[in-house]
């Protein structure tokens, strides 16, 4: 049955109001009114009953010129605790976060074996959160939600995976096996949209309502926000950027085709590269079967310049690919981030410079579009974290299905 027009409108301006409380950081009603649109007294209402369920909180103002000093409105970090999980090939790991993406308690599975099953994987993520719960304290009942972001494509709302990579996996509905045994909500994502979930809630698209996210790991993802929102896609699996071909006779890639950006630039493809200029004479490895990513971090260092040629095309490839991208979103700024950007600019300058020479000029300038975000494992379970605060606080309208309108 359709939400009545009366409280579809409520829970439209509810949502107007906590995000630009959320942007701001602090602001005084009278502000809130002008930069919302809605009249005074819409938020006056709307915020009374924020703060009574706890989301918001007041503060007073530090400097006021005479007269009753304002009061100030800020999110409530401990209005909400949400959980996120990140699955990779080497771990699980469990953050529990407030509502400032604040990470209060961690948890961590080491992954061992080179295939799991959907049961395994379930069992040992359900072991991992209860642990993180237990050492943080947390109840079941303190929880808001549970987000999960996992290496592979995602069917939009349904949860289903369409392919993991990792382990073979195909249309397997991880959320309601994890949703069934823990009890709570769960959404779950791709891992570069999880990411790009983060990056609005708190990181560098924080107030920015259209930007990209471009991860480099294993592989080369992509996040998409527009107008605000997170773009999925028709079926949920938009943003495979990765996956994009670069050269119609290039390396094979673990999609099955050839010349994909990703076998030029995601983390397999550098230590492939890498290898086989090992074996080749052209730089001393240490351990030549068993080069890891660590190594060519040194071996950047150390100026060899194999390793140095390596990450240079790399860049230059990420580089064009991008400059398609900003033609195709025109994006206000473009966040790189993943474990590869250790690689520093050696990686970066070469995708700035490629960026600038292949983007035509009706797309307007790009020196300012890359924002390069600092890496740590931590991030992947906040962003999956963030997935669930984003759900919980985004605009009714977006959750309308197609052909459903307001009135």
């Amino acid at each position: 049955m359709p939400m009545p027009v009366r409280d579809l409108m409520r829970a439209i301006n509810r949502a107007k109001v906590i995000e630009i409380i959320r942007t701001s950081g602090l602001i005084s009603r009278v502000d809130l009114a002008a930069s919302s649109g809605l009249s005074k007294a819409s938020v006056t209402g709307v915020t009374s009953d924020l703060i009574k369920e706890g989301l918001i909180i007041e503060k007073k103002s530090g400097e006021y010129e005479g007269g009753r000093r304002p009061m100030l409105l800020s999110l409530n970090p401990d209005g909400a605790y949400v959980i996120g999980v990140n699955l990779s090939i080497s771990e699980i790991s469990v953050v529990i976060m407030n509502l400032a993406a604040d990470i209060l308690a961690t948890a961590n599975q080491p992954l061992k074996e080179q295939c799991y099953s959907v049961e395994e994987i379930t069992d040992l993520m359900i072991k991992t959160v209860q642990s993180c719960m237990w050492d943080g304290s947390f109840s079941k009942d303190k929880i808001s939600g549970v987000g999960i972001a996992v290496p592979g494509p995602v069917y939009g709302n349904s949860g289903v995976i369409r392919f993991l990579p990792n382990y073979g996996w195909e249309n397997v509905n991880l959320k309601d096996h994890i949703e069934e045994k823990l009890g709570l909500p769960c959404y779950i994502d791709n891992s570069s949209n999880t990411l790009a979930a983060a990056e609005r809630w708190y990181g560098e698209g924080k107030g920015v309502d259209n930007f990209l996210v471009v991860t480099l790991l294993n592989g080369v993802g992509l996040g998409i926000v527009i107008n605000g929102h997170l773009y999925r896609g028709a079926a949920g699996i938009a943003g495979e950027f990765g996956h994009t071909t670069f050269a119609k006779n290039g390396p094979l890639c673990r999609c099955g085709k050839n010349g994909c950006i990703e076998s030029y630039a995601g983390m397999i493809s550098l230590l492939r590269d890498a290898k086989i200029a090992a074996k080749a004479g052209k730089w001393q490895a240490k351990n030549p079967e068993n080069i890891t990513f660590d190594d060519l971090i040194e071996e950047l260092k150390n100026d060899t310049p194999v390793i140095h040629e390596i990450f240079s095309e790399a860049g230059k490839v990420l580089g064009q690919g991008i400059s398609n991208l900003v033609a195709l979103f025109n994006p206000s700024r473009i966040i790189v981030t993943g474990t590869a950007v250790r690689a520093g600019e050696y990686l970066i300058q070469p995708l700035k410079d490629s960026l600038a020479d292949h983007t035509a000029n009706m797309c307007g300038p790009v020196e300012d579009l890359i924002f390069v975000q600092e890496w740590s494992d931590k991030q992947w379970a906040r962003g999956a974290g963030s997935l669930v605060l984003q759900e919980l606080y985004k605009s009714p309208v977006s959750m309308l299905p197609i052909g459903q309108h307001v009135g």
